[in-house]
């Protein structure tokens, strides 16, 4: 493996847990009494609603349809007596409705083995249609369904396995390279043969993971590069110009997948699988054992946090996704949805002051921006109103990755604010 390297410019090393480590395979978590599975989980239109109160339904059968582009299925993760249907908060803010499934019934695949099926004679169409059918999407929010996001790409320069994790506390994507490395094996053979990239990559920041299997004779061809932990190392332009120094390929030419994308994809062409659990981690300094679980969707967080033995005190946030981009919540019973990577329980130690104190022009924010913007005078510009003059000096390029308010000593809101003047914009963080 080639020595660790990173992007030219800007960002931060994040202070915080990075010290421990799962022991053992992930276990799964306990099976919830009421899953709370939101009909918006990617990036379109919610699904459309298919079920009645009082119906029973089978794990795994589609209880939402999906409705129109970047739409995608929803299935019950678990069999039972649909409860309710009703309208829910969505973690990244916006509501949605959500069926609410009592546990009740047989399982149709847990603790039985399962039968695997032989892909390598589907067609790359077959392949593309049985992703769709099955729910599966990108794992990164805003969760693009993985058919519209590999349908119209014939041939790829390059495919990267994104299995950095840079923030603190982050374990799931590192543990499941780990824990699962045949099958992510496969699935990137199932990656490349709707692709046929010129060059894969797998990267990661994690000296460990160069124990990894090599390909079996039959296997993709499979490059395993090392990065510095230095955060945001793991967004798309960064992770770019890290792994091709020599920029022979454009942000076009790519396609970054999470492993545990991949492994959705694996699930669902080898297994038969629907998207209905995932990989999460759950830490932070208000919890008393950090764990990575696997999880089925709709598992409401107050129950995984109950699993790794409750708090040790009351927490001053809890967050699902990492510290820097995640989104907080309010509410034990907020679901796991296909992109929760996380669920983090912080203490008062770790979120530190929130109080906010004039700008002392120090410059750390326009230092450590990755994309060369100088935040203070960005913020400075939506604040008055001055949105066209702000987007002529780059606020369009702002992918909202948090490190200008990390390093902010007088807390100014410079993230919130453009996250805000992003969503009112239509456009998604780039």
């Amino acid at each position: 493996m080639r020595p660790s390297r990173t992007f030219r410019h800007g960002g931060i090393r994040v202070e915080g847990d990075f010290d421990w480590e799962q022991r053992g395979p992930a276990q799964n978590a306990f099976l919830p009494n009421g899953a709370v599975i939101l009909l918006k989980q990617h990036s379109g239109k919610q699904a459309r609603c298919v079920v009645r109160r009082g119906e029973y339904v089978r794990e795994g059968m589609v209880i939402g349809r999906a409705d129109g582009p970047f739409s995608a299925n929803v299935h019950s993760s678990v069999p039972g007596v649909v409860r309710d249907i009703r309208i829910s908060p969505l973690p990244e803010g916006g509501r949605a409705e959500a069926v609410v499934v009592a546990l009740e019934g047989a399982f149709d695949r847990l603790g039985r083995r399962g039968e695997r099926y032989l892909w390598k004679s589907m067609g790359r169409n077959e392949i593309l249609s049985t992703l769709r059918d099955r729910g599966v999407v990108d794992t990164e929010a805003p969760g693009l369904p993985l058919f519209d996001l590999l349908s119209e790409r014939q041939e790829t320069g390059i495919l990267i396995i994104n299995a950095v994790e840079c923030e603190p506390y982050l374990r799931a994507e590192a543990h499941l390279l780990a824990d699962k490395s045949p099958e992510l094996m496969e699935g990137i053979s199932i990656i490349r043969k709707i692709l046929s990239p010129k060059r894969t990559v797998i990267a990661t920041t994690r000296s460990e993971d160069s124990s990894l299997p090599p390909p079996s004779d039959d296997g993709p061809d499979v490059e395993l590069v090392r990065l510095e932990a230095r955060y945001p190392q793991d967004m798309p332009r960064q992770l770019l110009e890290a792994v091709d120094g020599s920029r022979k390929f454009s942000p076009d030419d790519a396609v970054i997948l999470r492993p545990s994308t991949v492994f959705a994809a694996y699930e669902a062409i080898v297994l038969a699988r629907p998207m209905v659990e995932r990989y999460v981690s759950v830490s932070g300094g208000a919890l008393k054992r950090p764990a990575v679980l696997k999880v089925r969707i709709g598992t409401p967080i107050g129950d995984l946090i109950e699993e790794c033995g409750g708090f040790l005190g009351p927490p001053a946030r809890l967050v699902l996704g990492g510290v820097l981009r995640g989104h907080s919540v309010h509410d034990l019973d907020a679901p796991i949805t296909k992109t929760t990577s996380a669920v983090i329980a912080l203490d008062s130690e770790e979120v530190g002051s929130l109080l906010r104190s004039p700008c002392i022009r120090c410059g750390r924010c326009a230092e450590v921006c990755p994309e060369r913007l100088d935040p203070d005078i960005l913020f400075r510009l939506v604040k008055r109103g001055l949105r066209l003059r702000a987007l002529e000096l780059g606020l369009g390029y702002c992918t909202v990755c948090g490190a200008c308010g990390y390093v902010c000593p007088s807390r100014v809101p410079l993230v919130a604010s453009f996250a805000a003047e992003s969503h009112s914009l239509g456009e998604a963080p780039r």
